[in-house]
């Protein structure tokens, strides 16, 4: 008889935690008799064992201390980086006064997991740990060794600056190379740099505690990057250690519990900084929290008068960036890392420029097709809906106004680079103005609100005459910005002009919004009335997420209700089939098809990013299934996005919370605003529900 399958359960991912690691063993361990090797590791426990940092941790429960056959690891669970060089003193001061034991330590602070080992006990794991193991092997007898990571905390304690001495870089297992510093305070520690350094190439000699060439000192620094991507882990502890040791103030969003508070601590770090570093590799530039996080500190930048300085630092890689980032960064100067061998340069750059408020500019970048953004035009992965058509023919009429509506991330901004394509092959002029690019100042006033799009037409035109060629100051913006549209735009036109305008909800919040609406609204009307007038050959393209009539009390005198009318729409089963053969049939039969449809919905990004990462990390849908919601899933940055967006926002979080607890919201203003942004369905609050599955797993977790 076949035996029954054992029961197994499963076991939630591990989360990465910061952790302070004390590796210690026993010198010459294999060489002692075996009868001698119990009663060292004996010694050396009780050693530990009476340690008053050792006791504090345990009863805090902070503390998991691992055996390794010739010694142990402590690990230190907490936010004082001083408790593993305490343990070490005091373990160092029992085994000198009372044993003839021989013991070497390495202290680091990294990133590490929490995982059972085989027998169901607590176990720590990850690189925190191993790299204090191989600073510890680079010692002899009596060293308390540390990498610079950790030494960079620790020279922020009068106490303990003055014990730390820079031995400059080992090079370890498999090539990996350390900047190591020798702990000696008279007593504890040895003073002679360890033998195994001696055929290492050095780092030039200088005092742990020496001053920065340049002066950053008390500067806030934000470094954002993309998790669990190497080498940029690798460089942001780096970067972290020697800022830190310049006297910078350094954020990194990594010590904090994902949920509402992480959610608004970033913000308040980036609103905050001096600086922010965004760390660009190629699967850094695709993360959808980074760029989001780009879009804070730029908003901050333009408000508060230049700070942050954004600091680009690309990471052995130059190629082109997103749309999405280019619009942030393109004019902003950046520095390349290719190697641990360009750390002190790039660190050097970026104190001098946290010091220096002074860049130049770089080129101008091309965009890449990641999952997310708009899609080239040659896209492969573009899937036309029935709304592709309508849109389409309303653009070959030349109608007056196209609306184009639809939730973020519906494709927008695709179909209309489509529909902008196909109207320049027909021979219309086409200019397109993205509200999303204007800047703070741009909006400050109705004058400077028309000067700059005026300025944007002219610039794409080719105009011999700006506005402020023809700018009356006895007159008013209206009629000002609108004799410039007709006398020197669609003047001098010879045929059609096609103006699209993007991403126009910025203006449902500004206070002279229904004025520029209104005028928008008597160029349909005079076109109506005259169809001879130059209004006749301009056709405006509007496209937006958010519901018009929210913001705008008189619907008559705005566009949003004439013209044509295109309203985006989640993926159907024809699109969903279509893009499944694009990607290769990662979706096996309608059972998958379904389970993948409930877990994302129709939502064009989700649906693009779960097929991808089913074929380029060739999982199945299962696994895309249990890592969906998590931290770490495919879809982390996304739903940060979202956390973040209504974590500030209380009358949001009791919507979002009343859903999630199958009650309703009479709230139609809040509900029509979460469906533009793309996180509810439903045509009223009545009716409201999230979007798909995944959102409602990730917001439960944290609301609820």
């Amino acid at each position: 008889m076949a035996e029954e399958p054992a029961s197994l359960t499963l076991e939630k991912q591990p989360k990465p935690e910061m952790a302070h690691v004390l590796f210690t063993d026993v010198v010459g361990y294999s060489k002692l008799p075996s009868d001698e090797q119990p009663r060292l590791i004996q010694q050396l426990r009780q050693a530990v064992r009476n340690s008053v940092e050792y006791n504090r941790a345990h009863n805090d429960h902070s503390l998991i201390c691992l055996p390794t056959g010739d010694g142990m690891a402590l690990v230190f669970f907490e936010s004082d980086v001083c408790a593993p060089v305490r343990a070490a003193i005091e373990i160092s001061a029992t085994l000198h006064t009372g044993s003839s034991i021989a013991v070497r330590m390495g202290l680091h602070t990294g990133l590490v997991y929490r995982v059972p080992d085989i027998n169901g006990a607590e176990n720590v794991s990850g690189a925190g740990i191993n790299f204090a193991q191989r600073v510890m092997d680079c010692g002899d007898a009596g060293h308390i060794l540390m990498s610079q990571v950790h030494a960079s905390f620790l020279c922020e304690f009068d106490t303990l600056r003055p014990h730390l001495h820079d031995l400059g870089e080992a090079e370890v297992k498999h090539g990996v190379r350390l900047q190591l510093v020798n702990y000696f305070d008279g007593t504890a520690g040895r003073a002679s740099p360890p033998a195994k350094l001696s055929g290492f190439r050095k780092a030039a000699s200088r005092p742990t505690d020496e001053k920065a060439p340049v002066s950053c000192a008390g500067a806030k620094v934000v470094v954002l990057y993309k998790r669990n991507v190497e080498p940029d882990e690798t460089l942001l502890l780096s970067l972290e250690a020697e800022l830190t040791r310049c006297g910078c103030e350094v954020f990194i969003d990594r010590h904090m519990q994902v949920g509402l508070n992480w959610a608004r601590e970033i913000e308040r770090a980036l609103r905050a900084a001096d600086a922010v570093i965004p760390l660009l590799s190629p699967r850094a530039v695709t993360s959808e929290m980074l760029a989001f996080e780009l879009e804070i500190a730029d908003d901050a930048r333009q408000q508060q008068g230049g700070r942050p300085r954004l600091l680009p630092v690309r990471v052995n890689w130059e190629g082109p960036l997103p749309e999405n980032l280019t619009t942030i960064l393109n004019s902003i100067q950046y520095v390349v890392w290719r190697g641990p061998e360009d750390t002190a340069t790039v660190v050097a750059e970026l104190t001098a420029a946290v010091a220096e408020p002074a860049l130049g500019p770089i080129p101008a970048t091309r965009a890449l097709e990641p999952p997310g953004g708009a899609m080239p035009l040659d896209s492969q992965y573009y899937v036309e809906r029935p709304t592709d058509a309508e849109f389409h023919a309303a653009i070959a009429r030349r109608d007056s106004i196209v609306l184009v509506e639809g939730a973020r991330q519906m494709g927008k901004t695709s179909l209309l680079s489509r529909g902008l394509q196909r109207a320049r092959a027909s021979g219309a002029k086409v200019t397109c103005t993205d509200f999303q690019k204007l800047n703070a100042s741009d909006l400050t006033s109705l004058e400077s609100f028309f000067i700059t799009l005026g300025t944007a037409l002219a610039t794409q035109l080719d105009l011999e005459k700006f506005p402020e060629d023809t700018w009356r100051p006895k007159s008013g913006p209206n009629q000002n910005f609108e004799s410039y549209l007709r006398r020197e735009v669609l003047g001098r036109m010879r045929g059609p002009l096609i103006w699209a305008l993007d991403e126009v909800d910025r203006l449902f919040t500004c206070p002279f919004g229904s004025e520029v609406f209104g005028l928008f609204r008597s160029w349909h009307n005079a076109r109506a009335l005259d169809p001879e007038s130059p209004w006749h050959g301009l056709t405006m393209v509007i496209c937006y997420a958010t519901e018009a009539h929210l913001f705008i009390t008189d619907l008559n005198q705005s566009p949003f209700n004439v013209g044509t009318r295109v309203r985006l729409h989640d993926f159907g089963p024809t699109e969903m089939r279509q893009l499944n053969e694009l990607y290769g049939q990662p979706l096996a039969g309608p059972v998958e098809y379904e389970r993948f449809v409930r877990l994302l919905g129709g939502q064009p990004y989700l649906v693009r990013r779960g097929l991808h990462e089913m074929v380029v990390h060739r999982i199945s849908l299962a696994e895309l299934e249990r890592l969906a919601a998590t931290e770490e899933g495919p879809f982390a940055d996304h739903l940060k996005r979202y956390l973040v967006l209504v974590s500030g926002n209380d009358s949001a979080l009791q919507f979002l919370r009343a859903i999630l607890s199958g009650k309703q919201s009479n709230d139609a203003k809040l509900f029509y605003r979460l469906r533009a942004a793309g996180l509810l369905r439903g045509e009223s609050p009545a009716h409201a529900a999230f979007r798909c599955e995944l959102y409602a797993q990730y917001l439960r977790r944290h609301l609820v």
